[in-house]
C-alpha cells in the first residue's frame, strides 16, 4: 500500500523544463536579484505553470544562438524559444505548437541617405547594390527569402549575430540597411541612442514555437504544453503578456 501511494506521488511530482540565462532583450532580461523576465520569460513561466512543470533557469556558455542547438543535445538545457518547426531535426527536438509570433523588419539609421531613396523593395536593393545587414539566421520572410540567393550571390548580404552587433556595424558604416526581428531592433537601438526609420518593406509575421531536448521531455509532455498554451490562448493570458512588450 505504500509503495502504491509512492508511486502515486511520484508521478504526480512536476517535470522540470531547465532554460538557459540569456541576455536578449526584450525577450530574456536578467534581474538584478536573480530573476528572469522579458518577453518568453514570462510567457513561458505562464505555460509552465498552467502545464505543471517547474521552470528552473540555469547557466551555461554565452555562445552565438546558432550554436544553441548544438548545446541542447548535449544536455545543457530543455528548451530554445522562437523556434521554425524544421524536419531535420526531428530527431532529437520536439516542438510546441505556437505561442508567439515574430516579427521581422528592414531599418535604416534616422538620417539622409541618397541611397534610401524610392527604395521600395528587396529588387531595388538589388539593382541599386545596397548593402544590407541581416541576423544570421534562416525564414527571414518569404519576401526576402525569395532574393536571399540573388543578393547573396551580388555580395550584398552581411550577417551579424546579435542586434547590438548588427546596429554597431550599421553606425560604423558597413551597411546602410538591416534586417532583423523588429522588438530585439527597436530595444537594442534605444538601449544604445540610436534612431531607426523604419524601411515601406521586409516586414514578415510568422508564428514560432518552442524547442524541446527529446533527451528530457518526450511527446505527453509536449501535449502537456499545448494545452497549457491553447488554454492560455482561450483565456487571453498569453495575449496580455504579449501586449505588455508591444508583441502580437
Amino acid at each position: 500500500m505504500a509503495a502504491g501511494i509512492g508511486t502515486v506521488r511520484a508521478a504526480q511530482r512536476p517535470r522540470v523544463i531547465r532554460a538557459l540565462v540569456e541576455s536578449w532583450a526584450p525577450y530574456l532580461v536578467p534581474g538584478a536579484d536573480g530573476t528572469m523576465r522579458g518577453l518568453d520569460a514570462d510567457l513561458l513561466q505562464a505555460i509552465c505553470k498552467q502545464a505543471g512543470f517547474q521552470l528552473n533557469w540555469v547557466r551555461g556558455p554565452q555562445q552565438w544562438r546558432r550554436r544553441r542547438l548544438r548545446e541542447l543535445q548535449n544536455d545543457q538545457f530543455d528548451v530554445i524559444f522562437s523556434a521554425t518547426p524544421a524536419r531535420e531535426h526531428d530527431q532529437v527536438v520536439l516542438y510546441s505548437r505556437p505561442y508567439r509570433n515574430e516579427a521581422f523588419m528592414v531599418a535604416a539609421a534616422d538620417r539622409r541617405d541618397a541611397r534610401l531613396d524610392r527604395l521600395k523593395g528587396f529588387e531595388d536593393v538589388l539593382r541599386r547594390r545596397v548593402p544590407l545587414l541581416h541576423v544570421d539566421a534562416f525564414r527571414l520572410g518569404a519576401d526576402f527569402e525569395s532574393w536571399r540567393p540573388r543578393l547573396a550571390e551580388a555580395g550584398l548580404l552581411i550577417p551579424y549575430q546579435t542586434a547590438r552587433q548588427g546596429l554597431d556595424m550599421m553606425r560604423l558604416g558597413r551597411a546602410p540597411l538591416i534586417l532583423g526581428d523588429e522588438l530585439e531592433l527597436t530595444a537594442q537601438a534605444k538601449l544604445s541612442g540610436q534612431r531607426l526609420r523604419r524601411q515601406a518593406f521586409g516586414d514578415s509575421v510568422q508564428p514560432v514555437s518552442l524547442m524541446l531536448s527529446r533527451r528530457r521531455l518526450d511527446e505527453a509532455d509536449v501535449a502537456r504544453l499545448d494545452q497549457a498554451i491553447h488554454a492560455l490562448e482561450q483565456r487571453g493570458r498569453l495575449a496580455a503578456i504579449r501586449r505588455r512588450y508591444g508583441a502580437a
